[in-house]
């Protein structure tokens, strides 16, 4: 690869990560607020209005991870054109926020988890699953987060990188390196891993002899159960560019930014497909936007109707 494809190609990148990243914070700023006017302008029960806001609190992650990413690689962009330098103090922060918002992310998954464990295994602990406990628990994840990574900005961890106009944690700083792959990555994981084995051996256990209406709630927990495993698969794969990459580089010796641009770039392509994979996985979350959408077509399709008929209506008195 010479020299020209490669500045080509480092170029291109964060070009494509700013436009998937528009993408993918458009879908969710819409979907936040049909949620949110659902929720305002409708009854609904405690189980479904506990799943939006943890919904809610997903979507929020993916606006927020979009659009830090999108102002990053635009000043990425700015300065393959003109060459300039952006190493100051707002930039550190600004990868440390990038750092939590990620962080977030993965938590939220986590935090919707630890609900359907509350909700299947310890289903008899009401208090488990009332709603304002969750609304506390969106807040709570960001100040955890700031906490997780404040070590980062107390060590210096976060630096200026030249060639990627971005503050990050260079591959090359091995503590800082492991430190948000464990905790940022590797931890909320495990963690998923771990509840929904609990919750599959939990259901398995329990006895033949139930009711037709707890077989059948059972199996839509089964049915979940895969869903999320799928989630998790997806949350996975968030984290294999940067893994693969971060490895060419120990081999290698080079710290090589288009790493960095293919893992940004990755990334935002996964937050679309998150977008849509949870108004799939989430039946009450489909059922509003179906509705949503279709509402949408049929009010035009009444208008031109009614607009027909009074054309029609006035050609025959004329």
């Amino acid at each position: 690869m010479n020299n020209e494809t490669i500045l080509t190609t480092d170029f291109i990148l964060p070009l494509f990560t700013v436009i998937h990243g528009s993408i993918a914070s458009i879908m969710s700023a819409i979907i936040l607020f049909i949620i949110i006017y659902h929720q305002h302008n409708n009854r609904i029960k405690q189980d479904e209005r506990i799943t939006l806001i943890l919904c809610v609190n997903i979507y929020l992650c993916i606006f927020l991870c979009s659009t830090m990413l999108i102002l990053l690689n635009i000043q990425t962009l700015l300065g393959d054109l003109y060459d300039l330098n952006f190493d100051s103090t707002q930039c550190i922060f600004s990868g440390y926020l990038n750092l939590i918002f990620i962080y977030t992310l993965y938590y939220g998954f986590v935090t919707q988890a630890l609900y359907r464990l509350c909700r299947i295994v310890y289903s008899t602990y009401r208090w488990f699953q009332v709603y304002w406990i969750y609304i506390i628990a969106v807040p709570f994840q960001f100040i955890i987060a700031c906490l997780i990574m404040s070590p980062l900005i107390i060590r210096h961890d976060i630096i200026y990188i030249p060639d990627l106009y971005q503050c990050f944690i260079p591959t090359h700083n091995i503590l800082g390196t492991v430190w948000i792959i464990v905790f940022m990555y590797g931890l909320p994981i495990f963690c998923l891993l771990i509840i929904y084995i609990h919750i599959t051996i939990h259901i398995r256990q329990q006895s033949t002899n139930q009711t037709l209406a707890v077989k059948r709630r059972q199996a839509r927990d089964f049915v979940v159960i895969r869903r999320i495993i799928i989630f998790n698969s997806i949350l996975f794969t968030l984290g294999v560019p940067g893994m693969i990459l971060l490895i060419i580089n120990y081999v290698t010796g080079n710290e090589l930014t288009l790493n960095y641009r293919i893992t940004w770039f990755s990334f935002e392509v996964s937050m679309i497909l998150l977008s849509i994979l949870v108004i799939v996985m989430t039946p009450q979350l489909k059922t509003i936007v179906i509705s949503k959408w279709k509402r949408n077509r049929v009010i035009p399709l009444a208008a031109i109707a009614e607009n027909s008929v009074q054309i029609r209506t006035a050609g025959t008195l004329q």
